[in-house]
């Protein structure tokens, strides 16, 4: 049973990166609508626990799965690291400000929306393109204990 929780913790993970910088993203942008600004300790607890789920996800990648059967699996891979750069960055920009104890003056809150919203849709796409390996193309989906599209002759072997 272990192990079958284990052959599965990318599907259990990578909803929490989509959920937490949506939802920190989201965050952000009521408190620059009703506020006018963000402070930089404001959500940044949301936003690390964002890029680390982010980081869990994608080592926790099975790359295997996808090896030869499908068409998008490079857009997802790469698309995932863009996102969890940019969760990183998004990270990185507000510690600078905390350290530097300033606020988000109208030119860096300009770019750190644009920041939000750019990891947000990279998110966005990432699941889209994970969707689309598994419920168009069957990636590492099994049925009486097969899988629907197996990788192709040289890849990682499943039967065990």
């Amino acid at each position: 049973m272990f192990q079958e929780v284990l052959s599965h913790v990318h599907p259990i993970m990578v909803h929490f990166p989509i959920a937490l910088i949506i939802i920190a993203m989201c965050f952000d942008l009521f408190w620059m609508v009703t506020k006018r600004k963000v402070s930089p300790k404001q959500g940044l607890r949301l936003w690390v626990v964002a890029f680390i789920s982010a980081w869990i996800a994608v080592g926790t990648g099975p790359e295997h799965d996808a090896r030869g059967n499908t068409n998008v699996f490079e857009y997802h891979e790469r698309l995932a690291d863009i996102s969890t750069i940019l969760a990183f960055v998004v990270v990185a920009f507000r510690a600078f400000f905390i350290f530097n104890k300033k606020d988000f003056l109208k030119l860096s809150l300009v770019a750190y929306c644009l920041l939000t919203l750019a990891c947000s849709a990279s998110i966005l796409a990432v699941g889209y393109f994970g969707g689309k390996m598994v419920y168009d193309q069957g990636v590492g989906v099994k049925m009486n204990g097969q899988y629907v599209n197996p990788p192709k002759t040289g890849s990682f072997d499943h039967n065990n």
